[in-house]
């Protein structure tokens, strides 16, 4: 597939707007790149703006404060992941354009603004370590018929053309142009980089899967063909079958965050699912794990469950995932309740958690890696976040709640909630 010109070589190609761009090189580029943005996001939030904003990143504008909700954002990106944190963006309304790796548009960083009264380009190259910017309108028509061809959902293209037909490039009015100029000037410093990374967080969580679970598989074929021999000793045996199921728990743990990283790379397919097997597979498994660390695990199913619309594969990786997460948040003597009940169209799982000691300090801590993972310090061990885990179980037609009881009654710790639809 032909990926067309990046937008640096679109305006180098196009001689008309040779005189309406300004260009920096090398080490001005980058400091002049992060001093736009700035002044672009301060001019920003000087006004409430109507609007396009085109960018290769969801975080173009990192500012809290900044809120548009008029501003439709597009982001051009090689991510092919749907947890993108919308919910948490500064702007509301938010278009995901993916783009290969290859196209020449990954090596650009892109801030196209284009509203009721100004319009502005800031384009940062890679490959000519260059940064240009313009206020005219002849060059964002330029950079944006660059864009275009990249997007491919016929819905996109023409929410797109319809948002360019009411916002249309214009000259700028002076005194906009004398404000802007002013804001630029003023900027003397590159302190005020804005935190823009070049690697996402998702090429970095599916690198490190990848360089984790290819050892560990490894190590568990070879482990499995030593139990296969009849001169090992039983003590030998025992320590096999603990590597063994050691590196089974390591291995699903980063299939599930690899599962999260690609969730958008494919479809997921819903089938009708008897919970009943995945919970039976499960249980005893959760209850060895639990085991292992003093906890007591007790499950209550209903006399009958009937069938639930899911995937059996990620719902038994995700059940694993929290039972596993939950497990490791209490202290030696706490005691998980899981609950199977129906209500409504659902099927409830709740998990309930009661902490027998009463000294809190007991509760291992739990920090969070960037917005997808969670640590435990102590361990080492890695996570899915609930934030991320509450996607995945969307994806799969289901919902998860969290919320704390309180502390006189039973149970004192979390109570997490899922939600599968029955078919």
């Amino acid at each position: 597939m032909t990926t067309g010109l990046a937008i640096y070589e679109a305006l180098q190609q196009n001689v008309q707007t040779h005189e309406f761009v300004e260009e920096l090189h090398q080490t001005e580029a980058k400091e002049f790149w992060y001093s736009a943005i700035a002044v672009l996001q301060q001019f920003s939030m000087q006004r409430q703006l109507k609007g396009l904003l085109l960018t290769h990143h969801p975080y173009i504008f990192a500012d809290a404060a900044f809120r548009q909700t008029e501003l439709q954002t597009w982001i051009f990106t090689t991510s092919r992941s749907s947890l993108f944190p919308t919910g948490s963006l500064p702007i509301g309304d938010t278009q995901v354009v993916s783009i290969p790796k290859s196209d020449p548009l990954n090596q650009e960083w892109l801030c196209i603004l284009i509203t009721e009264t100004f319009s502005a380009l800031v384009v940062s190259s890679n490959k000519s370590h260059s940064c240009v910017w313009s206020l005219h309108p002849m060059a964002i028509q330029t950079a944006i018929a660059a864009l275009l061809p990249r997007i491919r959902r016929a819905e996109q293209k023409a929410l797109l053309q319809t948002k360019l037909q009411q916002f249309t490039p214009t000259m700028p009015p002076y005194q906009t142009m004398a404000r802007f100029g002013a804001i630029l000037m003023a900027q003397s410093s590159i302190h005020q980089e804005l935190p823009i990374p070049e690697i996402q967080e998702v090429d970095i969580i599916k690198a490190i899967t990848h360089e984790v679970r290819t050892p560990l598989t490894t190590i568990r074929m070879l482990v499995r063909s030593l139990k296969r021999r009849k001169d090992i000793s039983a003590e030998v045996q025992n320590r096999l079958d603990r590597i063994d199921a050691e590196c089974t728990e390591q291995i699903e743990r980063f299939n599930l965050i690899f599962e999260a990283a690609q969730l958008d790379s494919y479809p997921i397919i819903l089938e009708a699912t008897q919970i009943e097997n995945i919970l039976s597979d499960g249980f005893m498994r959760w209850q060895e794990n639990a085991g292992r660390r003093q906890i007591s695990l007790e499950m209550i199913l209903p006399t009958e469950i009937h069938p639930i619309s899911s995937n059996a594969l990620l719902l038994s990786q995700i059940l694993n995932g929290l039972v596993d997460r939950l497990v490791r948040s209490f202290p030696p003597d706490s005691h998980i309740q899981l609950i199977i009940t129906s209500a409504g169209e659902y099927l409830k799982l709740q998990f309930l958690s009661q902490v027998t000691r009463l000294d809190r300090g007991d509760l291992p801590l739990l920090k969070a890696v960037g917005q997808w993972l969670m640590l435990q310090p102590e361990t080492g061990t890695l996570s899915l976040s609930l934030p991320t885990t509450k996607t995945l179980l969307k994806a799969l037609g289901g919902k998860l709640t969290v919320r704390m009881h309180s502390t006189s009654a039973s149970h004192d710790g979390e109570i997490l909630t899922i939600f599968l639809p029955f078919i």
